[in-house]
């Protein structure tokens, strides 16, 4: 509860942009090991960490009466960006130089961190029943602090 949902998903992002960006370099570890393949398997566990999160922050945010939509729109969403992001990732890995699909990763991240802050934060608070208590949730809401 120290840093909160908000702040803690912004860490997981930034973890996995660092991870990518690092991934850039040519480094050869020894070992058939690569900078590469540890520094993206580290994005990845930043990542799996994210979307756990997200998973969890999506059950607070929605209020009870529109919650069984909200997770199947979410749902739906992560099944084609695991169906089609391997495939394009992949497909770009093999026609330019790696800095582009690690590139890409890394400003997904970041859009997506950015986009954490215009969540409101939802540790110790009550989940919301209808749609009028979410409006009332955010009532005072900034960007840069809790309200």
């Amino acid at each position: 509860h120290a840093l909160g949902r908000r702040c803690g998903m912004i860490v997981f992002f930034g973890g996995a942009i660092v991870s990518y960006l690092i991934a850039i370099l040519d480094v050869d570890l020894g070992g058939g090991y690569t900078l590469e393949s540890i520094s993206c398997l580290v994005g990845l566990v930043f990542v799996s960490a994210a979307f756990g999160g997200i998973y969890l922050y999506t059950a607070e945010l929605a209020p009870t009466s529109h919650r069984g939509m909200f997770f199947a729109l979410c749902s739906s969403s992560a099944r084609i960006g695991s169906f089609l992001g391997p495939y394009a990732i992949g497909y770009l890995f093999d026609i330019t130089h790696k800095a582009i699909p690690l590139g890409i990763l890394a400003f997904l991240c970041a859009l997506c961190a950015l986009g954490m802050l215009f969540l409101v934060e939802t540790g110790d608070r009550k989940i919301p029943d209808v749609a009028a208590e979410v409006t009332e949730r955010r009532k005072g809401f900034k960007i840069f602090g809790s309200a």
